[in-house]
């Protein structure tokens, strides 16, 4: 029997570290068509940055995968802490925001909740 040729002697240790990189890039293009949702594009992007330091490889440079999948989460991630502050800031800040809110609930439909912030305590 020939075990030189094995496929137990051909065990690659970088092959999980391109599965990293893959998943890094996957999680950075979601992160970037989730930008619509804003909320859901922030742990997306934080889980892309988080796949992208797992396939680095200690003492070595990033591959490509590994550049482009930290590039669109890192991107993805600020973009939508970026949207989600911004409507924080819009909603606090004007005062006909909770009617455009009340007209949304209703277009639909929908009745909206009482909450302290819609009615001024």
């Amino acid at each position: 029997m020939n075990t030189e040729n094995s496929t137990y002697n051909n065990y690659n240790p970088d092959r999980g570290r391109q599965a990293f990189d893959t998943a890094s890039v996957v999680m950075g293009t979601i992160s970037m068509i989730l930008l619509c949702t804003g909320v859901l594009s922030i742990p997306s992007g934080a889980l892309g940055i988080l796949f992208a330091t797992l396939g680095k490889k200690p003492g070595a440079e990033r591959t490509k995968a590994s550049k482009t999948g930290l590039i669109l989460s890192t991107v993805g991630m600020i973009a939508g802490i970026l949207t989600v502050t911004i409507a924080l800031y819009w909603f606090c800040t004007d005062p006909s925001a909770p009617e455009q809110v009340k007209n949304m609930y209703e277009a639909y439909g929908m009745e909206m909740p009482e909450f302290p912030i819609f009615s001024g305590g």
